[in-house]
């Protein structure tokens, strides 16, 4: 049995060092249901504008401080591997999901391993810088936990943390999956809590690694919800008995307004977990003006998983760019690009094809190898 934390009313996750001065207004980029690879850039630009202004800082022309950003959202369907299983290959029913143009896959620098996003889940990332809201990458991750399970106590939901990374309503259920990417103390990506994600997408994975948990979902918590149980506490938005708001919240979750709901309650959380007092909003055209006006691409580092359905390949493909250096095996409509740009140096990657990248192709002195 895992040992759970529960988590008390106020804040139990303390900044290690109070912030020296109070945090900037949180700039929140709401999105709806989108790409992955669209916020992926997005979420670099944010992230690289807070890195240029940390290397700035000793030059003669130092830029200032970026404010807090959040980026919230849903995906089309896609499974993500975090930074530890860059040279997995994925598993044979997400490649039949993959060749049936019905999800997607990438490899991303975040912690953790494999995940699901898609509809129905709310996304939530973070680019902030830890030192400035005096948090320590441990204090972090619980303040996002933290801010789930109050969230949760909102809509009827008792939850717990672990010794493992997230957010749980049984000791083999989990809702919510936390996972993040930290470079001189700036973050990225997040946290992703399941409302009414259909959960059959996770039984193709091992989710986060966890043998023998399952993913679980409000909507199915609330299902299940039995008893009269009372609910009391701060913040909480239902009246009567736990399984009276159950039934409140499965006649609306399929709704809009109600997710918007949700989403609100999360950024409220988060805002309050990282010290923000304020919030505004900013677009997707500000945001690409930012990358324009520092210079940032938005290159993001995230290998996507494709199958060339022409060829009956699988191949790993960086920046548009397919990691294969035989133009015999690169599609038409790709050859242009491959002959512009030039194949990757494998060198310079973590995914070295020799060191196992997760290719059905790979160079060997003796031609190509079929993995």
């Amino acid at each position: 049995m895992r040992q759970r934390f529960r988590a008390p009313r106020g804040n139990l996750w303390k900044p290690s060092t109070p912030p020296i001065r109070s945090q900037p207004t949180l700039r929140v980029l709401s999105l709806p249901q989108s790409d992955y690879s669209q916020v992926s850039k997005l979420q670099s630009i944010l992230f690289n504008l807070h890195l240029l202004h940390k290397s700035s800082q000793n030059t003669q022309t130092p830029i200032r401080q970026p404010p807090p950003f959040l980026i919230t959202t849903s995906f089309h369907p896609i499974y993500t591997f975090g930074r530890r299983e860059a040279s997995r290959t994925p598993p044979e029913a997400v490649k039949q999901l993959l060749s049936e143009n019905k999800a997607s896959v990438a490899y991303t620098p975040r912690g953790g391993q494999v995940t699901f996003h898609g509809p129905g889940q709310i996304v939530a990332y973070p680019i902030i810088d830890l030192k400035q809201h005096g948090l320590s990458p441990r204090c972090y991750i619980r303040a996002l936990e933290n801010a789930v399970i109050r969230v949760l106590e909102q809509f009827a939901i008792r939850a717990f943390t672990t010794e493992e990374a997230g957010v749980w309503v049984r000791d083999d259920r989990k809702v919510a999956s936390i996972g993040v990417n930290l470079r001189r103390w700036v973050s990225s990506h997040g946290l992703a809590l399941n409302v009414d994600t259909d959960l059959e997408w996770f039984k193709k994975i091992v989710a986060c690694g966890l043998e023998g948990v399952e993913m679980w979902s409000m909507k199915r918590e609330w299902e299940e919800l039995e008893g009269g149980d009372p609910v009391t506490g701060e913040g909480v938005l239902v009246r009567g008995s736990r399984e009276m708001a159950a039934k409140e919240n499965l006649s609306a979750v399929d709704g809009k307004v109600f997710k918007r709901k949700i989403v609100k309650a999360v950024v409220a959380e988060i805002m309050r977990e990282i010290g923000c007092r304020d919030s505004s909003p900013i677009t997707v055209e500000e945001v690409e003006e930012l990358g324009r006006e520092y210079g940032l691409s938005g290159e993001d580092g995230v290998e996507f998983y494709k199958f060339w359905r022409d060829k009956g390949l699988y191949v790993r493909e960086k920046g548009g760019i397919p990691e294969v250096d035989d133009e015999n095996l690169v599609p038409e409509e790709l050859k242009e690009t491959v002959e512009g740009s030039g194949v990757p140096d494998n060198s310079d990657s973590d995914t070295d094809p020799d060191e196992g990248a997760p290719l059905f192709l790979t160079r060997r002195r003796r031609g190509w190898d079929y993995l």
